[in-house]
């Protein structure tokens, strides 16, 4: 039987592969709708790719976090780093469920104006980021080292808030997912 430990690096190599690839194809379908590629094929290869990439990476999230806590020493959260690869993890999670929602909602339209281009590829750049980020601690973590050493990060400190500003983002998520569902139910009414 396998232990968790391999089958958390198992996971988290594909977590990591497809958001890496996802972000990738975010920046390339950004340059080519600027016009800095010229391709009309790229346009559409990497938004399919993107968006793809993205939906596995989210199928195989659960199993890197799941896998990671059990193989952790101690309880899943014993150290801060451990913390910190929760919280952008989850970060990320979040972004990236966003992102696939938003364009399967709407479909090839998010993409035909330029705002709202920009915040779909913002927001999958920012999934992607936010995963990288999780694997660097999860490098330093293990190893004592990662790709992103360089820029310094504080992976020992812990970002909290106090409860009440906690709080108060919990019910602001809340809020803000009633408010989308319920938009969300009023525009396909008015379509049908």
């Amino acid at each position: 039987m396998i232990s968790s430990a391999t089958f958390h690096v198992i996971s988290t190599e594909l977590v990591v592969g497809s958001f890496a690839m996802a972000g990738l194809c975010f920046l390339l379908h950004a340059l080519c709708r600027y016009g800095i590629i010229n391709s009309n094929n790229l346009i559409q290869i990497t938004d399919n790719v993107a968006h793809f990439a993205l939906f596995f990476g989210i199928l195989a999230t659960p199993f890197a976090i799941i896998s990671g806590i059990s193989a952790s020493p101690n309880s899943g959260f014993s150290t801060p780093i451990l913390v910190n690869k929760m919280f952008l993890s989850m970060t990320g999670f979040g972004l990236a469920i966003s992102t696939l929602l938003v364009r399967w909602k709407f479909g090839i339209k998010i993409l035909q104006q330029r705002k709202t281009m920009l915040i779909q590829i913002f927001a999958g750049m920012s999934a992607s980021g936010m995963m990288l980020l999780t694997a660097s601690a999860g490098g330093t973590f293990s190893r004592g080292e990662s790709l992103l050493d360089f820029f310094s990060l504080p992976y020992d400190s812990i970002l909290l808030m106090p409860i009440t500003i906690s709080s108060l983002l919990l019910l602001s998520g809340i809020l803000s997912i009633i408010i989308a569902i319920v938009q969300m139910r009023k525009t396909s009414s008015v379509q049908h």
